[in-house]
């Protein structure tokens, strides 16, 4: 029942969210045949190679719409929050089970990972299963268990190379058992588990360039290890106003941003609670390792290549957080631990709203420029997708068709003008497009054309209004959304 409960409070509202250029991604290539998802893996984006093969089927069966698409990950959500409560049952009590899962079921980083068509949910709930098992396997001894436990962790990793900082996690554990044996029967399941997401983890390593955000300063990143990794609202970026971080918390919807920061702090005030009590030692060291190596371990290696560190691959440690803050409430009476989860719950409820306004992944307005675009285009209108980053000898790699993956209705029949290979043909997740200014001749075939184009880049706007309206076509009509700017021209 927890499970159930903890899925729909992940799933509310995530029909409302605007698809990203991320779960663009996923549509792209769990839409296409196994055929050419096989071409696309096999040279770009192979560390999600297992999570795209597990969504081909869903999406075959219930499209690609928002709340379809992002089912999976709300389901994981609730299969995440019952693991904990079980593990926790084991190690505890069932109060200290309770208010694990409570938490967990409301912990922002859980939350927004269940509204998010990307592995991270699922990698969350095999690391929370695959701890259930091996305490289970350390408790009873059995092969199967062992097995079981193998199986689990070698799927996680092929869902989420860094799931196996939660196996680091787990032998630091088993170590502080001082049982020899014990160690290496666990060191053993993990190695058939590596064994076993080897293929996918070569494949992953030897491409390279995938993972992770550009380098932050020292402040950003404490921020971000503090309070992102498990608190974060909404995903802000420069490009959205005054939805970014640095904006004043007490602004016009910008109030999560307070609340996450005291939720923070009252969270691991909890944790260090539970770790200055004795009592709660059969909690601790299950779950201080699985919170703290995965973030270490990947802090040390960002000092070498920083973008291997972001804030939202740590999902997978999320549920020990929850069962620390659960082993502080169970040093508290039940009447303030009772009003403590009452206060975390009003102080969460911005940062959970926050994370399903309609711009809330990254500032993705994709919704809005299909809702703008619904019953105005019709078959043979050419589009104009500008591109999302630079040109690279005149090819741009990403665009913003994009939005077209996402919401394609309002693009059926229309003619990609600058289109040099689909997705599926280049093997690439979102097509290959030429400059504008290659493309006078598929200019001159449509009369009418809409242009998407990024709001943040003035300079490639201006160079484009004034070939197009070199080319003849003049400006009916214009929108503009927080990232998105739409405009529809005829040939005058």
């Amino acid at each position: 029942m927890l499970g159930v409960l903890a899925a729909v409070v992940s799933a509310i509202s995530s029909w409302h969210v605007s698809l990203w250029s991320d779960e663009a991604a996923t549509i792209s290539a769990s839409s296409r045949s196994l055929a050419d998802l096989t071409r696309l893996i096999d040279h770009i984006d192979a560390v999600h190679a297992t999570y795209y093969v597990l969504m081909h089927p869903w999406v075959a069966l219930v499209h690609t719409s928002p709340l379809g698409l992002r089912l999976p990950s709300a389901i994981a959500i609730g299969a995440a929050v019952a693991g904990v409560y079980l593990l926790t049952r084991r190690l505890a009590d069932h109060r200290t089970a309770l208010y694990a899962a409570f938490v967990a079921m409301a912990l922002p980083r859980l939350t927004w990972a269940g509204i998010e068509a990307r592995p991270f949910a699922l990698a969350a709930a095999l690391a929370v299963w695959s701890t259930v098992i091996l305490e289970a396997a350390l408790r009873r001894r059995r092969f199967w268990l062992y097995a079981g436990y193998a199986v689990l962790l070698g799927l996680g990793v092929a869902v989420n190379l860094y799931v196996a900082l939660v196996a680091v996690a787990h032998l630091v554990t088993v170590a502080t058992r001082r049982d020899l044996r014990q160690s290496l029967e666990v060191l053993a399941a993990a190695a058939c588990g590596a064994v076993l997401s080897s293929p996918v983890v070569l494949l992953g390593l030897g491409q390279g360039g995938q993972l992770g955000v550009p380098d932050r300063g020292p402040l950003t990143l404490l921020r971000s290890v503090v309070v992102d990794q498990w608190f974060l609202g909404e995903t802000p970026t420069p490009t959205t106003g005054s939805g970014t971080l640095d904006a004043s918390p007490f602004a016009p919807g910008e109030w999560w941003k307070l609340a996450s920061v005291v939720v923070a702090l009252a969270c691991w005030a909890l944790v260090a609670v539970a770790l200055l009590r004795r009592d709660q030692r059969t909690v601790v060291p299950w779950a201080l390792p699985w919170l703290a190596v995965p973030t270490v371990l990947t802090l040390a290696a960002a000092l070498v290549e920083p973008t291997l560190y972001n804030a939202r691959y740590f999902g997978i440690a999320a549920p020990a957080m929850a069962m620390l803050v659960a082993a502080g409430l169970r040093e508290l009476s039940t009447r303030t631990a009772t009003g403590v989860l009452v206060a975390l719950a009003v102080l969460v409820a911005p940062v959970y709203l926050s994370q399903r306004t309609v711009t809330a992944k990254s500032g993705s307005d994709w919704s809005l420029v299909a809702a703008e675009l619904e019953g105005r285009t019709a078959p043979g209108d050419g589009v104009y997708f500008g591109p999302r980053d630079d040109l690279v000898d005149g090819v741009a790699l990403r665009s913003l068709r994009t939005a077209a993956i996402a919401y394609p209705e309002p693009f059926t029949g229309l003619v990609d003008i600058t289109l040099i290979a689909s997705p599926a043909e280049g093997g690439t997740l979102f097509g290959t497009s030429r400059s504008l200014a290659a493309s006078a001749d598929e200019l001159a075939g449509v009369d009418t054309l809409w242009v998407l184009r990024r709001e943040d880049r003035p300079a490639a706007a201006a160079e484009e209004d004034q070939l197009l309206a070199d080319a003849g076509f003049v400006v009916v009509s214009s929108w503009s959304g927080p990232q998105t700017e739409v405009l529809e021209l005829v040939r005058d």
